[in-house]
């Protein structure tokens, strides 16, 4: 068989195995042009049964788009052990055998490198297999421990360029730490390391959350998924994992990390473009570590540290500068920032900044801007956003001066806004944001009813996310208590506004599936209405939210819904739950006096 060639070892094995049923494992299939090759031997056959393992989900969604996967979690220090001992003591079926006691704690030791990976595992015990005492183990973990990470960093090697990249970018966060994948998606579109692909209706967070998709099939990260929306929320990297992804990055100059809390003569100039300062301390001193030439800085957990206008001029080739909690000198953020032209990515998120400058106008190629600022008063910001027309992402301050307005008609990109206010913008702005995917708004004043808000919300027709608040506000007559709401898009819906009465189901988006009412002062049981809405999982009814007596959820109500939670209805006083309500429910939050509680059903 060896002096066969690929055809004629197919052919043969065709040969062998349609005169039999079988089940056929294919073990450690890397790539689907591996698979491609062999595919045909393996065609689908009455008797045959085939598993295939990878580490690369792809590759079996590639063999087969309706196979049923399987995925294997890390396994638990006990199971590692036993699978290391299996392969690294060549004895192991002797029954008089006995691990040495040193030995054992030492092996035990080292497979912590692995990190519960079986394939780490399998290598390192491969390769302690032939070391028969404790000096040799000593002498190989002093110098060869690193072939574990060598077996692993196949993976990378795999990994197309721009997902290379990708992967990469997740050196730059501490170990166990749990990266927003939002934020993530902006980090990586303004390095251009992902491109929207505005053609077939992807934007900067769908391309991003396809990405954080192959890296989970590739098993190189864990992610946490919205229930909800079934979008990645966060993702991080197992330990041994990031032992790879920091070498690889080291290895190629990609970024360096500084541990802020060192003192200034313990670390070396940055000689990388790209910079990560983690716990910087009140005597860090970033012009020690920053060369001139950085593109990306990052500041994480940077609550101590204090920022300074020197610091802000010199880099000027900026693209990416997060200073979440950063602190400015009088909460004045430095003019100086204006001459960093070149940002792409500016937070401010929870930065102690009071004051933003005028010179802010100059950051007109900013896509992603965050200015929830930590404040307890008022934040002063010129009207200097009408300048950025890049911007994808524009997170709002929560309270402006009550002077200052703001026009964002030409913002026209916009994909998430937030904190916007009626009190210092119009609501005419929002119609020629038709990309708009997310929106938080906030009615204040007399300039903007919920009839004009509706009328503008219907002109924007990719909205998935939306958080009306109008708490302070009361209609003077019957016309204005009306909501239409015609975004067939949209996903996720909180109104803080008054409502005596719920639209019609026909006004509701079709596929809604959270729902928050808060301080509406329903009249109407909002349950007749709710519970038709069959792709509804979650729901909350806040304070004040229904003024009503008496609630119903009726037999085949709510089929889809997971979680439902009664806060402060302190006027109902009567909740009937019918047999066949709400049959996938799996968390209840109830914090009212119900004198009757689930009649007609057994809970």
């Amino acid at each position: 068989m060896l002096e066969m060639t690929e055809d004629e070892l197919q052919e043969k094995l065709v040969r062998v195995l349609e005169t039999q049923n079988a089940l056929i494992v294919i073990d450690d299939i890397w790539r689907e042009r591996d698979w491609d090759r062999i595919k045909h031997v393996f065609l689908p056959r009455k008797g045959w049964k085939v598993i295939l393992t990878s580490r690369n989900e792809g590759v079996a969604l590639h063999a087969d788009p309706k196979c049923v996967t399987f995925k294997l979690d890390y396994l638990t220090c006990e199971d590692s052990w036993n699978l290391f001992k299996r392969i690294a003591f060549p004895m192991k079926d002797t029954t008089e055998y006995k691990v040495d006691e040193e030995m054992e704690e030492m092996g035990k030791k080292m497979i912590e490198h692995c990190g519960g990976l079986p394939l780490a595992l399998k290598v390192l015990g491969g390769l302690l297999a032939a070391q028969y005492t404790l000096r040799e183990w000593k002498r190989f973990s002093d110098r060869n421990i690193s072939s574990v990470f060598h077996v692993l960093c196949l993976s990378f090697d795999e990994l197309p360029i721009y997902l290379k990249h990708c992967f990469l970018y997740l050196a730059h966060f501490p170990e166990d730490y749990a990266i927003n994948v939002e934020k993530l998606s902006y980090y990586w579109a303004v390095e251009g390391i992902s491109r929207p692909r505005y053609y077939d209706g992807a934007n900067i967070r769908d391309v991003a959350d396809g990405y954080i998709e192959e890296l989970v099939k590739r098993n190189m990260v864990i992610s946490e998924r919205d229930v909800m929306t079934s979008r990645f929320e966060t993702c991080q990297l197992h330990d041994t994992m990031r032992e790879v992804c920091l070498y690889k990055a080291k290895e190629e100059n990609f970024l360096q990390v500084v541990q802020g809390t060192s003192t200034a003569n313990s670390y070396s100039p940055c000689k990388s473009r790209r910079l990560a300062v983690h716990w910087p301390d009140k005597t860090f001193n970033v012009e020690e570590v920053a060369n001139a030439s950085l593109i990306t800085l990052l500041f994480i957990m940077s609550e101590e540290w204090k920022a300074t206008s020197l610091f802000l001029g010199r880099h000027k080739l900026i693209r990416v500068l997060d200073l979440s909690s950063v602190k400015f000198e009088r909460g004045k953020l430095p003019s100086s920032i204006g001459n960093l032209i070149h940002l792409r990515y500016l937070s401010l998120y929870e930065a102690h900044v009071t004051h933003l400058p005028y010179s802010m106008r100059n950051l007109k190629q900013l896509l992603y801007l965050n200015l929830y600022v930590h404040t307890t008063g008022e934040t002063y910001m010129p009207n200097f956003l009408k300048e950025m027309r890049e911007l994808t992402y524009l997170y709002l301050p929560r309270e402006i001066h009550k002077k200052v307005k703001i026009e964002l008609g030409n913002l026209v990109n916009l994909e998430t806004l937030k904190n916007f206010s009626t009190e210092h913008g119009s609501v005419s702005d929002l119609q020629g944001m038709t990309r708009l995917r997310a929106l938080s708004i906030y009615i204040r004043g007399k300039g903007c009813t919920i009839e004009t808000l509706s009328s503008s919300l219907n002109k924007i027709p990719h909205l998935e996310n939306l958080i009306i608040d109008n708490k302070f506000y009361a209609p003077t007559n019957d016309a204005e208590e009306g909501f239409v709401l015609d975004c067939v898009h949209l996903r996720q819906l909180k109104l803080e506004i008054y409502m005596p009465r719920l639209p019609d189901k026909k006004h509701f988006p079709s596929h809604l599936t959270t729902i928050s009412l808060i301080a509406c002062r329903l009249t109407e049981d909002p349950m007749l209405i709710l519970e038709k809405l069959v792709h509804l999982k979650e729901v909350y009814l806040g304070a004040r939210s229904f003024s009503g007596r008496r609630m119903v959820c009726s037999r085949g109500g709510f089929p889809q819904l997971h979680k439902l939670k009664l806060w402060r209805l302190d006027e109902l006083e009567e909740w009937i739950v019918e047999e066949d309500s709400m049959p996938l429910l799996h968390i209840l939050s109830i914090r009212a006096t119900i004198h009757y509680f689930f009649r007609g059903s057994e809970y």
